[in-house]
């Protein structure tokens, strides 16, 4: 037990030199070159609010509502990215299987997206609203939604969905 405790003593010791002797190294020589050239540049206000990006999205937004309500799998497939996920009622749902869930609803229900907020974070944005559904017998609801977006090769795509109904 005497030798475990002892090993496990001048292990520890070995090691905090060398983090101490290492402290100090950096301390009077610097960095070395290598180091330096291993430093990536960060924008400096990466945190910007493009009403251009905010356009975009609210254009797709504008055809969105209709686009659901005729079955459009061709927008969905173009909008949505292939990784894309959204989270309802506790489930969590693929593109495909969103696209499909679309396809299977009655063709007589309407839908219309209202946009509230847009925020566009660089290269990504969240955005938040409801969807309002009509069904045929003129029953309406809302869905609210959080979308967050993601730009890729200058084509903003949703990501994530999530919604409660």
């Amino acid at each position: 037990m005497k030798k475990w405790f002892l090993r496990l003593f001048v292990a520890l010791m070995a090691f905090l030199l060398s983090v101490a002797l290492t402290g100090a190294f950096r301390f009077f020589f610097g960095r070395s070159e290598l180091a330096l050239e291993n430093v990536v540049a960060v924008e400096t206000e990466p945190y910007t609010n493009s009403n251009e990006d905010r356009a975009q999205i609210a254009e797709i937004y504008s055809e969105y509502g209709a686009a659901q309500t005729r079955h459009d799998r061709a927008f969905f497939q173009r909008v949505e990215d292939e990784n894309f996920m959204l989270f309802v009622r506790g489930q969590r749902l693929t593109r495909e299987e969103d696209i499909q869930w679309m396809e299977r609803q009655p063709s007589d229900t309407t839908y219309e997206v209202r946009v509230h907020h847009i925020k566009v974070f660089g290269n990504s944005a969240v955005s938040r609203g409801y969807m309002m559904v009509t069904y045929a017998n003129g029953e309406q609801a809302e869905w609210p939604f959080i979308d967050v977006w993601v730009k890729q090769g200058g084509m903003w795509r949703i990501q994530t969905t999530t919604s409660s109904d």
